[in-house]
């Protein structure tokens, strides 16, 4: 399975960590390059932002974002819409 993942902080980073242990395919973007970069050299596809993580995903496509509550969750998903 392929999977988009946004926001990588303490939660979203291990999300993807173990989804990529499980043999998924993750695709992953946050504010912080460090937190992509971290994670791309673990072995997920990195993007520079919301347009390259659809881009990068296959349809139907699956986005798991992990984000505070409110405002910016709201905005990313209007976003990635």
């Amino acid at each position: 399975m392929q999977l988009g993942i946004v926001g990588l902080g303490r939660m979203g980073g291990n999300i993807a960590r173990r989804l990529m242990r499980g043999g998924h395919a993750c695709v992953v973007f946050d504010r912080d390059a460090r937190q992509v970069a971290d994670l791309a050299g673990e072995g997920a596809d990195g993007a520079a932002d919301l347009a390259g993580v659809i881009d990068k995903l296959s349809a139907p496509r699956s986005v798991w974002a992990m984000l505070p509550t409110g405002k910016p969750t709201d905005e990313t998903i209007a976003a990635l819409r």
